[in-house]
């Protein structure tokens, strides 16, 4: 919930559940693969990032080019849905630990899933759904080279 001067207002958007009370103040950048076939950025994976982003008091988004590489997203098979990297950092931006891979975004219960766990602030792998743990599914795909 976002308090402000009128007091206590709620989650600034609408249809959208997401499961903390505060959002986290720790500071992140998080970027977003503008390149797959399904980056929309009017898409419910932007719109949920932007909103998360935007109550987060240090909070960054930025979208980029693949953020895999030609070779590793060439190999990911069919589903080319967008992949997220999410930095933790101070509020100057320097890295403060390892970046953490997220996807593949393939639905909104996946953008739903994924702004849940940037929203809690509690940025360990073992938080997140098996099915966005990207870091597991490269692993797999680097293993059939």
């Amino acid at each position: 919930m976002i308090f402000n001067n009128r007091g206590l207002t709620g989650p600034p958007w609408k249809g959208v559940r997401m499961s903390w009370q505060v959002y986290t103040c720790e500071p992140f950048t998080v970027a977003v693969c503008m390149r797959c076939s399904s980056s929309d950025p009017q898409s419910p994976l932007f719109r949920m990032l932007r909103n998360v982003v935007r109550g987060c008091p240090h909070g960054v988004l930025l979208s980029t080019q693949c953020l895999l590489g030609t070779f590793t997203c060439a190999a990911r098979s069919a589903d080319l849905s967008p992949v997220l990297v999410l930095q933790p950092c101070s509020a100057e931006r320097v890295p403060s630990a390892a970046a953490i891979w997220v996807g593949p975004i393939g639905n909104e219960a996946d953008a739903r899933d994924a702004c849940d766990w940037i929203a809690a602030g509690r940025w360990d792998r073992t938080n997140l759904p098996e099915r966005l743990r990207a870091d597991r599914r490269l692993v797999r795909v680097s293993a059939r080279n």
